[in-house]
């Protein structure tokens, strides 16, 4: 058995592992897992020259490192496999980080089984939440100070900073992931003031209708009515262009963010993705 870094050749190798097999972990991101492939924890395990598992968790950003794949071969020993694999990668980032923080929002029991042996806790819940598309009944008094626009690729860096300033470790993301996001967007929106863009909002569409993917205020312009708005602006939009539904994920200690989205007409769907956290 050989534990070791991915090399860009078992390219071929890893996809087959991610659309053959039965126990395959995705983390919920803009960004493909074989996108990650020259991103460093990218492992394998491989035994006689076949790959039979496989962890990536590059940090992104810095401050954080999400479990972003997780595959095993069906002829392999889930914890077997595991464990080596983990072994190798917190090694590996140890060295970059003195005291790495990992994240993971395990979406099955047999990997959230696997966390919780390597000493992850829970720390949080991410709920999902629903709102079917109807006539825009709210009104808001939108500050004479902001205004509302399409978001532009020269915007990302400052949107970029917009995030890292409103969310806390984990659930800051990188320009990378802003820029992932926005050429995914099926919208996507800026709130400006005279000195620059102080919030946004970005959002992904399918059959099954919008999802708010992401929303953020600065700090000090929140309480002044521009998540609103732009939720407002968003769900205006999605109606006249024939969505069903737009949903949205928050945690679930989030409660302004909760009190907000409700006001709003949004409303929990059940669906509950815990967040485990290490150390």
């Amino acid at each position: 058995m050989i534990v070791r870094s991915a090399l860009r050749s078992d390219k071929p190798a890893i996809a087959s592992l991610l659309y053959f097999e039965r126990y395959v972990h995705r983390h919920l991101d803009w960004r493909a897992p074989l996108d990650w492939l020259e991103r460093q924890p990218f492992v394998l395990l491989e035994k006689d020259r076949r790959i039979e598992g496989v962890l990536a968790c590059p940090s992104d950003p810095p401050e954080i490192a999400w479990i972003r794949l997780f595959a095993v071969a069906s002829s392999e020993n889930l914890t077997s496999t595991w464990l080596p694999l983990w072994e190798f990668a917190y090694q590996m980032l140890q060295k970059q980080t003195p005291h790495p923080r990992f994240a993971s929002l395990p979406l099955t029991l047999w990997f959230r089984s696997l966390v919780e042996m390597s000493a992850f806790h829970q720390t949080n819940e991410v709920v999902v939440l629903r709102w079917r598309a109807e006539p825009i009944r709210w009104v808001v008094d939108r500050n004479p100070m902001i205004k509302l626009r399409q978001m532009t690729i020269d915007d990302l860096p400052f949107v970029a900073k917009v995030d890292h300033q409103a969310f806390q470790t984990p659930w800051q993301v990188s320009l990378d992931g802003i820029t992932a996001g926005f050429n995914q967007s099926a919208l996507a929106m800026v709130a400006e003031s005279p000195t620059g863009i102080v919030g946004y909002q970005i959002c992904t569409a399918s059959n099954n209708g919008g999802h708010l993917a992401r929303l953020a205020v600065l700090p000090e312009w929140q309480h002044q009515g521009i998540g609103r708005t732009l939720v407002l602006d968003l769900q205006q939009q999605f109606f006249e262009q024939g969505y069903g539904q737009v949903t949205v994920n928050t945690q679930a200690d989030n409660q302004a963010s909760l009190f907000l989205y409700e006001k709003l007409g949004f409303k929990p769907t059940g669906e509950v993705y815990p967040l485990y956290e290490f150390p």
